[in-house]
């Protein structure tokens, strides 16, 4: 079985709500971590046949809107999004500071 990745982002203590959510649903869920615990955001791998839908919907209307939820399925929009907050003035992100320490990258 193949898996893709789903990135969350929200406001704080989302996580067990969520989590609590997707135990219950039929859907086949692995939550990740990101490592850090200082950021509400967290990453989870679903069946590669799930749609971004679908996993909407086992979380539920009422916890997206709660925690004002955000999804990405990809490393790079998440990032983007998480650049965007934090530099409200519209630049866009310098390649160098794509991935700090990314084999490759200066």
């Amino acid at each position: 079985m193949n898996w893709k990745t789903i990135y969350i982002r929200g406001r704080n203590d989302f996580r067990e709500d969520v989590n609590r959510r997707l135990d219950h649903s039929r859907l086949r869920v692995m939550p990740g971590s990101l490592g850090t615990s200082e950021e509400a955001a967290e990453m989870y791998w679903v069946a590669e046949n799930v749609e971004l839908r679908d996993f909407k919907r086992a979380i539920g209307a009422r916890t997206i809107w709660k925690y004002r939820l955000r999804f990405y399925t990809s490393l790079e929009e998440f990032i983007e999004a998480k650049y965007a907050e934090d530099n409200p003035s519209g630049d866009e992100m310098p390649e160098e500071d794509f991935m700090p320490g990314f084999p490759g990258q200066p």
